[in-house]
């Protein structure tokens, strides 16, 4: 997305007698050359103002923010703000609309996200962003303490600007994350969790991991302590998302049930962990229980472990050629047991499949109907 997109709000908003702005990330990241997501806009026009001007809708009129809509993307248009005590480490108990762009500017959290910039693309710094952005270091606004007392999921967002940019988080501001680094206690953990994504998604993950570490954040994220620390001292490579959980919560012997994970990805760490706990190679009854991705995803955290070799090429051969791959794959199916039988179906018919999946598998049976039958039918005398 190219910032011009929004010129014209910038534009309208001034033939209407307004101030307006680009603001925040957007501003960021044009200026070092990096693909734009979002558009923020900062006015001294009051909501009511924007929503009379545009076709936007108020999505955080107490925070004084609308959104335009504008073909497929969304412009976030907010008024000049000041803001009272925060409450809850995270929100404002009030907000204050304001005519100076100053004071909005030095309410925000880092400098690389202080700068102003009009529809000419001409710089309005007042925090000394620009300084910071050419010397690639992450500084909080005014005093770092108090900015991060205000809001403590800043604590997490210096480490994953860090992560995207690969900057230097500055020592006065790295030191205040030290001190209060346990205020992130106080966050939701769907908040933590979705910025340790983007942590461990960033182009500098190894970077931003040791700043974890070294700020004692890493004390704060359920089961990732030894994680952490084991990655930092022994790996250097960026681990996929996955890899980081499995690797982390295998140190840890168990998942922590903390962490707000989807279903389908709790199960992956569970079943995964579980075979690097075994720090056994993988076999055909791993492959059956647990699939090629999960099989691969154990065996991958255990060569970081140094538990096992990468034994991936093997792990997909004995995956190609598994005699089954389902129960549904047996050359017999539940009916024809039951008609060797007066016993009436329950959870021994169920046993009695799975022991036979068992032993396909395995190579201990051939899977065809004769030999499976005669085998059932010694078991059930």
């Amino acid at each position: 997305m190219e910032l011009r997109k929004g010129r014209f709000v910038i534009e309208k908003l001034k033939r209407n007698g307004f101030e307006a702005y680009y603001v925040g990330g957007c501003v960021r990241d044009h200026l070092l050359g990096y693909p734009i997501n979002d558009i923020d806009i900062t006015t001294n026009a009051k909501p009511k103002d924007v929503l009379n001007l545009f076709r936007s809708v108020p999505t955080g009129l107490k925070y004084g923010t609308t959104t335009i809509l504008h073909d497929t993307i969304n412009i976030e248009v907010t008024t000049y703000r000041m803001e009272s005590n925060y409450q809850d480490y995270r929100r404002p108990e009030e907000v204050i609309l304001t005519d100076s762009k100053e004071e909005d500017v030095k309410r925000r959290d880092f400098t690389i996200n202080g700068l102003l910039m009009d529809e000419d693309f001409n710089i309005y710094d007042y925090v000394g962003g620009q300084a910071d952005l050419d010397k690639k270091v992450i500084r909080a606004i005014g005093e770092p303490l108090e900015r991060f007392n205000e809001d403590a999921l800043r604590l997490l967002r210096a480490v994953y600007f860090q992560s995207k940019l690969g900057f230097d988080i500055e020592q006065k501001t790295l030191d205040a994350m030290k001190t209060h680094s346990h205020l992130i206690e106080h966050l939701p953990n769907e908040r933590i969790l979705n910025e340790v994504l983007k942590i461990i998604q960033g182009t500098h993950q190894l970077l931003a991991l040791k700043s974890l570490e070294y700020t004692n954040l890493h004390q704060y994220l359920p089961g990732l302590k030894k994680g952490i620390e084991y990655i930092n001292q022994h790996v250097s490579e960026s681990l996929y998302t996955d890899t980081f959980f499995t690797l982390c919560f295998a140190l840890n012997k168990r998942i922590d049930g903390a962490w707000k994970f989807s279903n389908v990805h709790k199960n992956k760490y569970q079943k995964a962990v579980k075979l690097v706990l075994k720090k056994k190679a993988i076999n055909e009854l791993d492959l059956y229980e647990n699939g090629l991705e999960i099989s691969i995803l154990a065996n991958r955290v255990m060569f970081y472990l140094k538990i096992r070799p990468n034994e991936i090429p093997e792990i997909k051969k004995l995956h190609d050629n598994l005699a089954i791959k389902s129960v549904t794959d047996l050359a017999i199916k539940g009916n024809d047991i039951l008609a060797l039988t007066d016993k009436k179906q329950g959870a021994w018919l169920r046993e009695l499949l799975d022991e036979l999946v068992r032993k396909v598998i395995l190579k201990e049976l051939k899977n065809d109907k004769e030999t499976l039958i005669n085998y059932v039918e010694e078991k059930l005398k």
